[in-house]
């Protein structure tokens, strides 16, 4: 679905359009989950917060000064996930999922991947997760980090060439 088409969603959604609703966050849920799962670094939480964070939009949905719908939705989820992190107490593992071995190639490669975002800075897993994830532009991100736009690009640009160091099994 483009942007055109969420903008249109969004709409619907304010008018109260329930099937909108489902539609969006259906297209959404998955992006917005994973840019608070990078900031927050917890499953349950950011679970949590991806379904507060839709709820919100369901009860209050932005209104129609906002130019960009969707790059609200991602603020909220920021700010939600860096409100949850100054609240958090630190977290046990208490279980260890074990998994077959036919899967085990991808969850090798997962498991590095997710090894090196978590090395990565909260600001870096941020802007990493709102670019790709979101697929939101640069000025966006900019908004929503409090940052400069020059200083997003140049923390992305060095966001990938750690994770590609780390890949290719360098160290931090």
């Amino acid at each position: 679905m483009d942007k055109t088409q969420q903008n249109e969603l969004f709409a619907r959604i304010q008018r109260g359009d329930k099937e909108a609703f489902t539609q969006l966050y259906h297209d959404l849920k998955q992006p917005v989950f994973t840019i608070i799962y990078r900031i927050v670094q917890n499953r349950t939480t950011a679970e949590d917060l991806t379904q507060d964070l839709f709820v919100k939009l369901f009860v209050s949905p932005p209104d129609t000064t906002v130019k960009n719908p969707r790059a609200w939705l991602f603020q909220v989820a920021h700010n939600l996930a860096i409100d949850a992190l100054r609240k958090a107490q630190p977290a046990n593992i208490d279980d260890i999922t074990l998994a077959s071995p036919e899967h085990m190639d991808s969850i090798v490669v997962k498991t590095d991947l997710e090894r090196g975002i978590a090395a990565l800075s909260c600001t870096e897993r941020e802007i990493l997760s709102l670019r790709l994830n979101a697929e939101l532009g640069f000025q966006d991100i900019a908004r929503i980090t409090g940052q400069s736009l020059s200083a997003v690009y140049r923390n992305y640009r060095k966001t990938l060439k750690t994770l590609q160091a780390l890949l290719n099994g360098g160290t931090l």
